[in-house]
């Protein structure tokens, strides 16, 4: 999740948001979809963001990738699951617990991230496992298309 204002140009950074948010999710997805389909059930589990739904100042190309993430777990809902019994489930977190900002190379956005940790109490990433394991034990006919889990005090 580098962020900076896009006339810094930091090309080799956009290149890894997409690579790791756009096509590991599709290099995931092409792994285990021939396998699910082929025992006609599955549950594919896609992590986008907040930021997945929501626009913020210097994080234009992490935002764009992760809309990437939600429009294709939609998507993927409507195609697979009523061939396949495939389920698809979109975890879309906000403020959490991780190493994130380490990847921040601005410094200006870095301590503002870093600041949010002093706002509120950020979700951890076991939270983040509750709500993937109350999506996968829903009834079979029942899918959980996406799931917003965030800070109660996050007012973005």
């Amino acid at each position: 999740m580098p962020a900076s204002d896009l006339e810094s140009l930091k090309t080799d950074e956009w290149r890894r948001m997409l690579d790791v948010n756009i096509s590991g999710v599709l290099n995931t997805v092409a792994a285990v979809l021939p396998h699910m389909i082929a025992r006609k059930s599955g549950h594919i589990v896609n992590m986008s963001s907040i930021a997945g739904r929501k626009v913020f100042q210097g994080l234009s190309v992490y935002c764009a990738t992760k809309h990437a993430v939600a429009a294709l777990s939609d998507g993927m809902r409507m195609e697979l699951a009523p061939k396949h019994n495939i389920r698809v489930t979109c975890i879309q977190p906000g403020a959490m617990e991780t190493e994130l900002f380490e990847h921040v190379s601005d410094t200006g956005y870095r301590a503002t991230m870093e600041g949010l940790r002093d706002q509120m109490k950020c979700i951890s990433t076991g939270e983040v496992g509750e709500t993937i394991a109350f999506a996968l034990e829903a009834p079979a006919h029942v899918d959980l298309a996406e799931a917003f889990i965030m800070p109660s005090q996050q007012p973005w």
